[in-house]
């Protein structure tokens, strides 16, 4: 039996009225899905609220504030690198465990205050905090994807774990994987238009979550360890896989639809950067054409290794044209050590 389940039903809202009436149409809203979901038999990992950039700090701080609630996570704060405040993003991150920051990268020149911000959180915040902060490169994007979910349209969209079903589908039977992406489309769909609101689609982009592991599918395809040479062919080849079953189905997309690889989420791939078969200089240079950034990647604290990240997978961005995000994890252990992040267990420093 499979275990595919819809990752992530993600609400996309714009704020309107006091913040006290938005909360409770948010979740006057939340609820009727909630109840929807129980109703149509759908299996909801996670339930997520997403605002639209270009909000005042202050209110995005009031919003994270009032909306918090301990079974939803928030898009609450987006922010523009040429306005970034490091008080501001720890006030954001330590009022709501559940709430997630996007920083907008749009140019070189904005990289100092992306490493100076991060040279201040260091000394500030829990290693955790940093699983909450992302760095969208050069604009926001609409995905049900945090921590850089962001609202332009209101609407439902979909993120999927479904590593199983694409595992079963890469090795050559499609059905499953074609008729649960069909059903749940269709169940979703139906739901959003009872809650009067649109639904958006689905971000495609393969994911995993620990034992569900994204990199297990690399090295079926590649038939080598990753990221030996010709893992980034594998990595192609399987984004390709994605866009044909996209195109296939014919279902509206968003966001990225490519191959993520959360370090700290796939149980294979902490194994490889603990063995050293992955590098940081890996995972940035895969992003210039097959991945969709460095993400949940934990590192030494050296602020200048944090600028050479950013500014590479920046120059990827220019050449792919498309957004790529960082979400970087920096601590105080050397490299191949360990370290323990709530939710995602041991996970390995990696070697630059």
């Amino acid at each position: 039996m499979s275990m595919a389940l819809i990752r992530s039903l993600t609400i996309h809202v714009k704020p309107v009225g006091s913040v006290k009436d938005f909360k409770d149409l948010v979740y006057e809203k939340l609820d009727v899905i909630k109840k929807l979901v129980r109703e149509l038999g759908l299996n909801v990992w996670s339930y997520r609220i997403v605002l639209p950039p270009e909000l005042p700090s202050e209110y995005q701080l009031r919003l994270t504030q009032e909306l918090c609630r301990d079974d939803v996570l928030l898009a609450s704060y987006h922010i523009d690198a040429s306005e970034v405040k490091p008080e501001d993003i720890i006030s954001v991150l330590t009022s709501c465990e559940r709430s997630y920051i996007t920083i907008r990268l749009p140019t070189t020149d904005l990289i100092d205050s992306i490493t100076n911000l991060y040279s201040k959180l260091i000394k500030s915040i829990d290693i955790n905090d940093f699983t909450r902060l992302g760095i969208s490169i050069p604009d926001y994007i609409v995905t049900p994807y945090f921590p850089l979910a962001t609202t332009y349209d209101e609407g439902i969209s979909v993120a999927l774990r479904y590593v199983d079903l694409f595992y079963t589908y890469v090795r050559g039977d499609e059905e499953p994987l074609i008729k649960y992406i069909l059903n749940t489309s269709k169940l979703v769909s139906g739901l959003a238009g009872r809650v009067g609101m649109k639904f958006l689609g689905i971000d495609y982009s393969l994911s995993p979550w620990l034992s569900e592991s994204v990199v297990s599918i690399i090295e079926y395809l590649s038939g080598i360890k990753f990221a030996y040479p010709g893992s980034g062919y594998a990595v192609k080849k399987l984004n390709e896989l994605i866009g044909n079953v996209s195109n296939t189905l014919g279902i509206s997309n968003v966001g990225f639809n490519e191959v993520m690889l959360p370090v700290a989420e796939d149980d294979l791939l902490k194994e490889r950067v603990a063995e050293g078969s992955v590098t940081l200089r890996d995972l940035t240079y895969l992003c210039s054409y097959c991945l969709v950034g460095v993400d949940m990647v934990v590192l030494k604290d050296d602020v200048g290794l944090i600028k050479g990240v950013v500014k590479d997978v920046l120059t990827s961005s220019i050449i792919k044209g498309r957004v790529i995000g960082v979400r970087l994890i920096p601590v105080n252990a050397s490299e191949g050590s360990e370290v323990l992040l709530k939710r995602f267990g041991k996970v390995p420093v990696v070697k630059v």
